[in-house]
């Protein structure tokens, strides 16, 4: 009997899962942990009422935080699936005869920590660019490649410029 995820997927067909680093989480809620420490200082010296401030921004920051750690790109034979979502779930799917091209790129702080983020420009009409952020350095570009050639031709799909 064939093991699948929660979403449906069999264990079997996934090539690999993609999630973002922990270190970009960090770097994305960084500016709002800025804001949290500079009004809790402010609100120490001049007026109290800052902390709620900082405490709202304080919870901004780790609900962002738990949100892009729970970020998972589920890549198979023939689909990505993007789940997203802490509470409640969302699984976004791409079929792989669909993408048309693919951007990497680094930013300096992605090149320092070992990361990259995989713009997938597609013809699917509610996903015009998916993009994989903060994921480790690695080969998965041409793994999507591949698999895209392959998606192609088992659904005897042809580009016509």
């Amino acid at each position: 009997m064939k093991k699948k995820f929660r979403n449906g997927i069999n264990q079997e067909d996934v090539v690999e899962v993609l999630r973002p680093s922990p270190i970009f989480a960090f770097a994305s809620v960084f500016p709002l942990m800025a804001i949290a420490i500079i009004s809790l200082f402010l609100a120490v010296i001049y007026l109290n009422l800052l902390i709620f401030v900082s405490l709202i921004t304080i919870l901004l920051a780790s609900y962002r935080f738990l949100y892009i750690n729970k970020i998972r790109y589920t890549l198979t034979k023939e689909t990505i699936t993007v789940r997203t979502g802490i509470i409640a779930r969302r699984f976004d799917n791409l079929e792989l005869f669909r993408v048309k091209d693919y951007i990497v790129s680094q930013s300096v702080f992605e090149r320092i920590f070992g990361l990259m983020t995989v713009n997938l420009h597609t013809t699917d009409l509610s996903t015009v660019n998916l993009k994989l952020e903060g994921i480790p350095l690695s080969n998965v570009t041409e793994k999507i490649r591949d698999l895209v050639q392959e998606a192609r031709l088992n659904n005897r799909i042809f580009e016509i410029n």
